[in-house]
C-alpha cells in the first residue's frame, strides 16, 4: 500500500509543527519596558584638556555596571555631553572622572564630589558641574 504524495504532506505536518515549537520558533514577543533617554550635561573646569575623556560610571548597564570603562561624553566647548536609553523608574547613581587619567571630580573645596541620584521620570537632563579634577589613581572604586 503505497500512500499519495499529498498524503504523506499531511502526515509530516503534524511532526513538522511539534519540531518548531520544541525550537522556540513560535514563542511570544519579548516583553517591552518603558524607557526614557537621559542626557548627561557636565560642565568642565576650564583647565580640562581639550582631548580628555570624561567618563559617566553608574549603576545601571549602559553606564557600566558600576565597573569601567562607564559611558563615555562628547565634548561640546566647556561641556561635556551624552544620552543613554535608562529604564523608567529606575534610581540611578553615578559618578564622573576624567577617564585618561582616572582623575575624581571635586568640588570646590578640595573633596571628592559624592555620588550623584536621580530617578528616572521620563525624558530628562541631568546636569553636573565639576569643580576641578583630583589626582590620578588607579580608576573609579569597584561597586560589586
Amino acid at each position: 500500500m503505497t500512500l499519495s504524495h499529498a498524503a504523506k504532506c499531511f502526515l509530516l505536518l503534524p511532526l513538522a509543527s511539534a519540531m518548531l515549537v520544541g525550537c522556540g520558533a513560535i514563542e511570544p514577543p519579548p516583553q517591552a519596558y518603558p524607557h526614557a533617554t537621559v542626557t548627561f550635561d557636565v560642565t568642565v573646569p576650564k583647565d580640562t584638556p581639550a582631548n580628555a575623556v570624561v567618563t559617566v560610571v553608574g549603576s545601571e548597564p549602559s553606564l557600566g555596571g558600576d565597573t569601567v570603562p562607564g559611558f563615555h561624553l562628547r565634548r561640546q566647548g566647556e561641556h561635556y555631553v551624552g544620552s543613554v536609553r535608562l529604564a523608567l523608574e529606575a534610581d540611578v547613581s553615578f559618578e564622573v572622572w576624567l577617564e585618561d587619567s582616572w582623575c575624581p571630580a571635586l568640588s570646590a573645596d578640595g573633596a571628592q564630589s559624592p555620588r550623584h541620584s536621580f530617578r528616572v521620570e521620563g525624558d530628562m537632563t541631568v546636569p553636573v558641574t565639576v569643580d576641578r579634577w583630583g589626582s590620578p589613581s588607579l580608576g573609579p572604586p569597584n561597586r560589586d
